[in-house]
């Protein structure tokens, strides 16, 4: 017998090279304020593709698609993490997580409730050793000298990256030391492209578990890495998640 069903965890990546979004009719009355008020366009328009990313990838799913883009709110609580309120008040069970990078922006967002997710997206670029001392746990620290030098930018920003999606998937971001989370090991590496974009796997963790399963996913778009990570109260659950791509359509 089948004691968990698949857990779906659904993602959008967006292409600003091939699709530009519209302030207009994606954003509420107060989102259209915030966007309105920042000073820099490049911020601005950051923040606008990460929103029409994540309201896309809802109005996607049943339970949002009768509601249009600018009655999907995307909020943040006190300590920074998205959620999504409809025009009605109403607050689905979900969690949600966006990221950007250069002309991409990723988002997903799952329904299930105890699953937590977070997502990150890293443009591939050489870090130098004070950061990964500063940033990365001696394990980690390990397996990066143990990479060939033509794979280390790689592998520090595959590292980097799904440390940032774990504590996303916690819900505290860069407000925690980064060492307080664990890449142990990665499948893929080295790089040898991926025709099917399928997803790699990653062993992470946090150093003080208190009773969580992790999973962690990564994949490589041209120079940019793209990491997954989420935790369950048992490790089926978590194992039983499925990651489904949605594309944005018309």
């Amino acid at each position: 017998m089948t004691l968990f069903m698949s857990n779906p965890i659904y993602w959008m990546l967006v292409d600003t090279d091939q699709t530009v979004p519209e302030a207009q009719g994606a954003l509420s009355g107060s989102e259209l304020g915030k966007y309105s008020a920042f000073r820099f366009p490049k911020r601005r328009d950051e923040w606008l593709l990460g929103r029409w990313t994540a309201k896309s990838l809802a109005h996607s799913l049943p339970g949002y698609q009768q509601y249009p883009l600018d009655q999907i709110e995307i909020l943040n609580t006190s300590e920074g993490a998205p959620f999504i309120q409809l025009a009605d008040g109403t607050r689905p069970e979900s969690c949600l997580t966006i990221s950007h990078s250069g002309h991409l922006a990723m988002c997903a967002l799952t329904t299930v409730e105890g699953l937590r997710m977070g997502a990150d997206l890293e443009k591939i670029e050489a870090r130098t050793e004070t950061f990964i001392l500063d940033y990365f746990t001696p394990a980690e620290c390990r397996l990066v000298e143990s990479t060939p030098a033509e794979n280390r930018a790689e592998v520090v920003t595959l590292i980097w990256s799904a440390k940032e999606s774990m504590l996303k998937a916690l819900g505290v971001g860069l407000r925690w030391d980064t060492r307080s989370v664990e890449v142990r090991s990665m499948q893929g590496i080295p790089y040898a492209g991926n025709s099917d974009l399928a997803w790699n796997k990653i062993e992470i963790g946090e150093q003080n578990p208190g009773g969580r399963a992790w999973s962690g996913w990564w994949q490589r778009r041209g120079q940019f890495i793209l990491t997954l990570a989420g935790f369950a109260g048992s490790q089926r659950e978590i194992q039983a998640a499925q990651l489904i791509r949605k594309r944005v359509e018309g």
